[in-house]
């Protein structure tokens, strides 16, 4: 087997890991799996193909996703971790843009020779600015807000749903 079709079955074991990990299967499955996989997918490469033995297996997240139907009851802390993360990063970019507007408008404002201060409203930061009299800056700041990584964190939270097993374990329930 040549580098480009290990290349293959690495990519396809990896993309079934991810959508393991992001339904919430716990990690030792998870490794059991992927060893099962790419045995499986070495052994069938060696008799039909890679490109067979790709398709015979079909999507890796399919796959994935029938495995995590056994761990619907576990929270899905990777999944709340890329949500938060996305979160974290548009609101990162919304308060650079936020700070950069404002030391624009003190830019524009004409304002010379001493720091401007004031509130950046969409997640209520301060910035300063101060700029020269030939209209160069001379000195820029920004806090950032305590509350973008409080929004990630309940963003995590809700995203996770650590009250998962409580809800499975309900619903599961035969009542009496």
């Amino acid at each position: 087997m040549n580098i480009v079709d290990r290349s293959r079955i690495a990519g396809a074991v990896a993309r079934y890991d991810f959508w393991m990990d992001f339904r919430g299967v716990p990690g030792r499955r998870r490794k059991e799996l992927r060893t099962e996989l790419r045995a499986n997918l070495d052994e069938a490469a060696g008799r039909e193909g890679t490109t067979r033995a790709l398709l015979a297996i079909g999507s890796p997240r399919a796959m994935a996703y029938a495995v995590a139907e056994t761990y619907r009851d576990r929270p899905r802390w990777a999944f709340g971790g890329y949500v938060a993360l996305a979160t974290w990063v548009v609101l990162q970019l919304l308060w650079t843009f936020s700070v950069l507007g404002f030391v624009e408008g003190v830019r524009a404002s004409g304002v010379t020779g001493r720091p401007v201060t004031g509130s950046v409203p969409p997640l209520v930061s301060e910035a300063t600015a101060e700029f020269g009299a030939a209209g160069d800056p001379v000195a820029m700041a920004g806090v950032l807000p305590l509350s973008v990584l409080l929004v990630a964190l309940v963003v995590f939270v809700l995203a996770a749903g650590p009250w998962r097993p409580l809800l499975h374990r309900r619903s599961g329930a035969v009542p009496a």
